[in-house]
């Protein structure tokens, strides 16, 4: 009975903490931040979902130019326990045809999971807190301060899957404590892996934890433990061992996947500490008034437990401030505020031990309360506080649980649950809401600015024509999932962990150009046909008619009143073949359209034996326009001015020019550059998702003159240069392939065949397939490596004659971490057999 009445309780809680945001999304809204919200975790789970679906799981051609899934959406959903979970529910009413398994349904179904994980967090932390000699209702309410917290709701708002953390730590706990009390770790094994499975970026969080909270265990002991502190190592080194066998086939490829991300290292320096005000409006990390008054309250450390909690909770919140512990959690990259969860544990703990051992001493309890408000006090008169009336709400509960625990404490657990729902929708109603997804709703999801139904006319008008692996060159501003959004072979692609070849290949191989400045993303091609061509991607889209911008060699195929699509007038094919090889070595200090044009002659590889032919470099004049160029710094004296370049190029000249050179602002703010019709934009020397590069490469239309321009300010503008792309290297190959018979392609999934007949001796087969590694490819049968090409991407070496190629993904490192897998199964069985037949192992 005690047990439903759990349930139903944790139920009822989690219902009404969400309370606000059930009425919001009746009224149309969703529960999804406009940035990261909109642009990957709802598309992230829709794409996984019908990516699995389709029987693909570990790749997809889809995602950008392709990728691993495991790799590349571990960090996400990919191995999510949680997700998985949602994804059979889903399966199966989808199978009953009660559901449609749509964008909008996963947008809806944000809220459904978070009500239903809260309750399941609340009682696993129920459960964690009794071990420790907690009454159930004093329990439930330290589970209500874990769970009911403003990070979770945060979390599940802007990043949804980071909520998931809040499940392992209670579970973690119960599994340590099953060590150091019975001798047992096959339930800690178990966690272990799984969490290893869910998430490697917070099991590494979660980790630091189970350390910390076994140091304070060495010191902090209770009478039921039962093993030495020498025989805990042993347990805990052993199940560390087992769980990373029993989880690598997923924990080893997605941590390879982060490995081998490309981010720029954090330039400017972190503070030393940043202060918030934790106990009015921190946006992070809100402390409860009783966790405050039982810190001050001398008589509550006569209890272990309460020791134990408390002096990890005064540690974590010592922490918080700061910025180097947030760049520790973070993997020693730039301080993010994601661990403070661990502190509500802590504190939840300190609280339900707190609430069941309660004794009133007049002395104390004077120290302490007097204490506590002045705390308060002191930090809302002096302090930083948003707002005035949520400041006097905070402190008319903190007086409210002073008052209960001197005249009626029988009421502080009941105060404390009303407590935690008010402050909890309260945060939901004014910070998450107001200030963040206010326009996330129905309307936003189907306007222009995310996915319009004008939009989807020209790409379902592209997808009737286009051949099965040609892309489209389309997405709405700022939103570089848009392919996966709109469903369509596009390419751009915005997510945390990403192939580090193709980041590379943006930022400094090719310099492409995508709009804005930013890690974690690619998108576009800078509207140089040569790429188009090399990629497969004969569609260009954009809002208006940008026939100025497009391409070279593509023209209108489609308009609506919003909305142009363009085609390229020719193609080359998605498998290419070429005898030609170049040394990537020998193309270092060439130009970004000698490598274009090298690309397009042959194959550049890491060992090559052809010599690149420069591109055409050309004479260019400057005039300055409301600026002064002295040297190279340039002195910006508008909103807009700067310098229009004069080619020396005949009148009757095709084709477009490729402006080149180094720009930075001194002043160190961000900025935009505009070269004729196209602009892009910087971001400032002190933003996180910068990329620190600063050399850039720009196409242009052809024209007599050229403005480059830049808002009021100071540049360094050095290395200018520009060349002529008159496409006849593209014609001639163009040309070429057109003699040769076609290669079809079958790709599905993560296996990828083609046939070439007649190869002349010392053919490669060129594939805009990103390099990555687990491709493993078959010549005629015969094992062949698949080579890194184009910097970025594929290439195979083929046999003179006919050639059947065959090529296959398997997450990195697939057979190790399989038979490692198997191993820990059959250790992990062991275990158990053993384990049986002991009461009290190891004690």
């Amino acid at each position: 009975m005690k047990k439903k009445l759990l349930i139903a309780a944790a139920l009822l809680v989690s219902i009404v903490a969400h309370s606000f945001f059930i009425y919001y999304q009746s009224q149309g809204g969703y529960i999804a931040g406009t940035n990261d919200g909109l642009s990957q975790m709802v598309p992230f789970k829709h794409f996984l979902y019908e990516t699995f679906h389709k029987g693909n799981l570990v790749y997809a051609e889809d995602f950008g130019f392709g990728g691993g899934i495991i790799t590349q959406l571990a960090y996400y959903y990919a191995t999510s326990v949680v997700f998985w979970l949602t994804v059979s529910v889903v399966s199966l009413f989808d199978a009953l045809g009660l559901v449609t398994p749509n964008l909008e349904l996963w947008l809806q179904l944000t809220l459904v999971v978070s009500i239903i994980r809260l309750a399941v967090v609340l009682l696993l932390a129920t459960h964690a807190y009794r071990l420790f000699h907690v009454k159930l209702p004093h329990a439930f309410v330290g589970a209500v301060l874990y769970g009911v917290s403003v990070m979770y709701i945060r979390h599940v708002t802007f990043w949804e899957f980071f909520a998931d953390a809040f499940l392992w730590v209670p579970l973690l706990v119960i599994g340590l404590e099953r060590i150091i009390r019975l001798g047992r770790a096959d339930f800690f094994i178990v966690i272990s892996a799984l969490m290893l499975v869910n998430n490697f970026y917070f099991a590494y969080i979660n980790l630091v934890f189970v350390f910390v909270y076994v140091v304070f265990r060495q010191f902090i002991r209770f009478p039921e433990d039962r093993l030495r502190r020498r025989q805990q190592w042993l347990l805990y080194s052993g199940s560390g061992v087992l769980a990373l066998l029993l989880s690598a086939f997923a924990f080893i490829p997605a941590t390879y996947g982060f490995l081998q991300n490309e981010r720029p290292s954090l330039e400017h320096e972190i503070d030393l500490v940043r202060f918030d005000n934790i106990l009015y409006d921190s946006r992070l990390f809100i402390i409860p008034a009783v966790f405050i008054l039982f810190a001050l309250y001398r008589p509550l450390y006569r209890q272990t437990a309460f020791r134990l909690f408390a002096a990890m909770s005064l540690l974590f919140t010592v922490l918080h401030f700061s910025p180097h512990v947030g760049s520790f959690f973070n993997g020693f990259s730039a301080p993010q505020y994601r661990w403070e969860y661990l502190a509500s544990f802590t504190i939840g703990g300190a609280v339900a031990v707190g609430l069941s051992h309660w004794r009133f001493e007049k002395k104390s309890f004077y120290i302490a309360a007097t204490s506590t408000v002045s705390l308060y006090l002191l930090l809302g008169l002096f302090g930083e506080v948003a707002s005035w009336s949520v400041s006097l709400v905070i402190f008319g509960l903190m007086l409210a649980t002073v008052a209960s625990l001197w005249w009626k404490p029988m009421i502080t657990p009941y105060l404390l649950i009303v407590s935690c729902l008010v402050v909890f929708n309260g945060y939901t109603k004014l910070v998450l809401h107001d200030q963040a997804i206010v326009k996330t709703n129905e309307s936003f999801v189907n306007s222009s600015n995310y996915d319009s139904a004008e939009q989807r006319e020209l790409i379902a008008l592209v997808q009737e024509q286009a051949a099965p692996l040609e892309r489209l060159d389309w997405m709405v501003p700022l939103r570089n999932n848009t392919p996966i959004v709109q469903s369509f072979l596009g390419t751009s692609l915005y997510s945390s962990i990403l192939n580090g070849n193709l980041l590379m290949l943006y930022w400094k191989d090719l310099e492409i150009d995508m709009g804005r400045e930013s890690v974690s993303r690619y998108g576009t091609l800078g509207n140089r046909a040569n790429l188009h061509h090399l990629v497969s991607s004969p569609y260009w889209m954009r809002r208006d008619n940008a026939a100025s911008e497009a391409p070279y060699g593509f023209n209108l195929l489609a308009e609506t009143e919003r909305y142009a699509v363009y085609e390229s007038g020719t193609r080359l094919p998605f498998v290419r073949t070429t005898t030609s090889t170049y040394r990537q070595a020998d193309l270092d200090d060439v130009s970004m359209l000698t490598r274009e044009q090298t690309m397009l002659s042959g194959v550049i590889l890491e060992a090559g034996r052809d010599t690149p032919t420069p591109a055409r470099t050309i004479d260019v004049m400057t005039e300055e326009v409301e600026a002064a160029l002295d040297g190279d710094t340039l002195r910006v004296t508008s909103d807009e001015g700067g310098i229009d370049l004069i080619p020396d190029v005949p009148s009757t000249a095709r084709g477009d020019l490729y402006v080149s050179f180094d720009i930075r602002k001194l002043e160190g703010d961000a900025f935009f550059i505009k070269l004729g019709g196209y602009r892009t934009t910087r971001k400032p020397e002190e933003s996180i998702y910068r990329t620190d590069l600063t050399s850039m490469t720009l196409r242009t239309p052809m024209s007599e003159r050229v403005p480059l321009r830049l808002p009021e300010g100071t540049y360094a503008l050095e290395n200018v240069t520009v060349e002529w792309e008159d496409y006849a290297t593209l014609d001639s190959v163009v040309e070429e392939t057109k003699t040769r018979p076609d290669i079809p392609v079958t790709w599905d999934g993560p296996d990828f065949d083609f046939t070439v007949e007649e190869a002349e001796p010392g053919t490669y087969a060129v594939l805009p397939v990103p390099f990555e590694r687990g491709w493993r490819a078959s010549v005629n049968g015969e094992t062949r490596d698949v080579l890194q090409a184009n910097y970025a991407f594929s290439a195979i070496q083929l046999d003179q004659g006919r050639n059947e190629v065959e090529l296959t993904y398997r997450p990195p490192f697939f057979n190790i971490t399989t038979v490692m897998t198997l191993l820990g199964l059959v250790l992990f069985i062991s275990y158990r057999v053993y384990v049986r037949r002991k009461e009290h192992p190891f004690t």
